[in-house]
């Protein structure tokens, strides 16, 4: 995962906020850094084609058109080439400067296409990108390179969406028992180890969801079909086993997950009859951990959380339990990436759904 870094950069100020990140990544691991961006000159042709029945009438001889759209074509091409090389020229100074070692990669194309295939060119490797460019970025704004990115390449993927100094971070990891889940702890524990964070075990469930569906199968089907059903009684039952149920499969989720990465050093949950509350702090290879069970809207309950600890950065698989081929990016992860309050790190898809409870 760290063996290289490819950053994303627009000149703009998330691109320099990626820019801290990165180099802060690439200290600690020792790994390679690849500058890219995309420049489109075609579109600055498109533009001045639609601009030219606003020229001089000694301009609109066809032949005089055809002879200025040359000139433009390769004035706008080479000198986008020559600005895209010169937003990069800083950063291959402050990586060199730091010893870092550091490439510059610039393609022609639409933004988002020239960099996804420049990300597919360099292969393997965690790819940082800004949240937004140069647009206005209200609560819950992701710009739509950044997404096309995001959702056009399979890779553990950094977004950046302030600036953050990874010393000692809080690191909240979401949890779901998918195979994807558990990668995002993986990376997480490597961030763990490096920067000495505290992690964040999250699982979050969404019990208003079966409490509807119950209502509406006893409203439309039970009750109009004739069977005998105890309203008051049967909710409550249905209502205890749907939240107890859920909360304790979170807790098993978190304990085994925690098993599972940790080699077996996980502190097991203890359920007395059949309920109880796992134990919420542990300490493993220096690492500190906290395990959360939350019910509520999921991915809300996710960046709530990582709201009140302050979290410096979320971990989250890209797509979760529910994944069948055909999804790109998950619903959950989507969301929080739009709502959390810091950076957020999304792994790679996983063929494996996971593992059984």
């Amino acid at each position: 995962m760290m063996q290289k870094i490819i950053i994303c950069h627009d000149n703009s100020e998330m691109a320099s906020a990626s820019e801290e990140v990165t180099l802060q990544l690439a200290r600690s691991f020792g790994c390679e850094v690849v500058g890219i961006h995309g420049f489109n000159s075609v579109m600055h042709e498109g533009a001045f084609r639609v601009m030219e029945p606003t020229l001089p009438q000694e301009y609109q001889k066809e032949e005089i058109l055809q002879h200025q759209r040359e000139v433009h074509a390769k004035l706008i091409k080479v000198g986008m080439e020559k600005i895209s090389m010169s937003y990069l020229r800083p950063l291959e100074e402050d990586f060199k400067k730091a010893g870092v070692p550091f490439r510059p990669k610039v393609l022609e194309g639409k933004n988002f296409l020239a960099i996804n295939e420049m990300i597919q060119q360099e292969g393997s490797g965690l790819v940082v990108i800004g949240a937004g460019g140069f647009n206005a970025r209200e609560y819950g704004f992701v710009g739509s390179v950044c997404m096309r990115v995001l959702r056009g390449n399979d890779r553990d993927i950094l977004v950046v969406k302030r600036p953050t100094q990874l010393k000692e971070p809080e690191i909240v990891v979401c949890l779901d028992g998918s195979a994807c889940a558990i990668n995002a702890l993986k990376a997480a524990k490597v961030f763990a180890e490096k920067y000495s964070g505290k992690l964040h075990l999250v699982y979050a469930f969404d019990s208003s969801l079966h409490k509807d569906l119950f209502n509406r199968l006893k409203d439309s089907v039970i009750n109009a079909e004739g069977f005998a059903f105890n309203t008051q009684q049967q909710e409550k039952i249905h209502d205890e086993f749907i939240d107890k149920g859920l909360e304790r499969v979170g807790y098993m989720i978190l304990d085994k997950a925690e098993h599972d990465v940790f080699n077996g050093n996980s502190l097991s949950a203890r359920f007395s009859e059949g309920w109880g509350l796992v134990a919420e702090n542990s300490t493993m290879t220096g690492i500190r951990v906290v395990k959360k069970v939350f019910a509520g809207y999921i991915y809300k309950s996710i960046c709530d959380y990582a709201a009140e600890v302050k979290a410096d950065m979320v971990f989250i698989g890209r797509t979760g339990r529910h994944h069948v081929e055909g999804i790109d990016l998950g619903s959950v992860a989507e969301n929080v990436l739009r709502y959390a309050p810091c950076n957020v790190f999304i792994t790679q898809k996983e063929q494996n759904k996971g593992w059984q409870i």
